[in-house]
């Protein structure tokens, strides 16, 4: 396993010559994606290149996710497809909760053949502060950029019963009523340039996010339907890398594009 410890790119990749590349995306916690299912890698690692992709929190990248740049995820891709000589169509870009949110923005930078987005977002959502308890004090931003701009996005909405809601770990109600207040039809992902196939992986108790909603309007408002496959899981929880049922899916759907 090899350690990329850079400001360009900070991940742990496991060589496999010659074949696809997977790359994994983490949620909110900062650093690299965690928890992950033994059963996912036990079969990631022997039948492609596999890289574990952290985005903010740790050594020299952004310390908040706040206006990470989209770019960072294509170099950091691209540093290792022309290390290790992998095309574009043997490349598949899995993210979970706010990594699927980013796979989708960066679906359309890349020529990738996939992208498995689970328990995602279908918008660009106000980011998160390197300390949470600073959530109401500072000006809300983007969790994204590109091109040093930050994307459009829905910013919080937070009340006394959000906050409430969050101090029990629920926090779906809070993005449901910012949708509601702040919505902003600029926030929306759009997926029609990319040319790959996607898998959406929603839960069907989601108490983070309204997950399987927004897969949904992601596939209606989508041009290439045909290119999208939603399956909403009866899951209540969040780590779609760890569950065995998310997992199951995932591994079904690389097997069943990558020969």
């Amino acid at each position: 396993m090899k350690e990329y410890r850079l400001k360009e790119i900070y991940g742990d990749f496991y060589e496999n010559e010659g074949k696809p590349l997977v790359v994994l995306i983490g949620g909110s916690r900062p650093g690299l994606p965690a928890p992950l299912s033994d059963d996912l890698m036990n079969y990631l690692i022997p039948n492609y290149n596999v890289l574990l992709l952290a985005y903010f929190g740790v050594g020299e990248i952004s310390k908040s996710l706040e206006n990470v740049p989209i770019e960072y995820f294509k170099n950091a891709i691209t540093i290792v497809k022309e290390e290790y000589n992998i095309s574009d169509n043997k490349i598949a870009v899995i993210g979970q909760s706010k990594g699927g949110e980013a796979a989708l923005l960066l679906a359309n930078q890349l020529n990738s053949a996939l992208t498995i987005a689970c328990v995602a977002s279908c918008y660009v959502w106000q980011g998160l502060p390197e300390k949470l308890q600073d959530m109401g004090k500072a000006e809300p931003k983007s969790s994204w950029s590109w091109n040093n701009e930050p994307l459009p996005y829905i910013r919080f909405h937070i009340d006394e019963e959000a906050l409430r809601n969050a101090a029990n770990k629920k926090f779906c109600k809070c993005y449901e009523n910012s949708i509601e207040r702040y919505y902003d039809e600029k926030a929306l992902i759009n997926m029609d340039n990319y040319t790959g196939k996607i898998l959406l992986l929603s839960a069907e108790n989601d108490a983070y996010w309204p997950s399987k909603k927004m897969s949904n309007i992601l596939v209606e408002n989508s041009k290439t339907k045909e290119n999208i496959s939603h399956i909403p899981l009866n899951l209540e929880g969040h780590y779609f890398l760890n569950y065995e049922e998310s997992v199951r899916e995932i591994i079904n759907f690389l097997k069943a594009n990558f020969s």
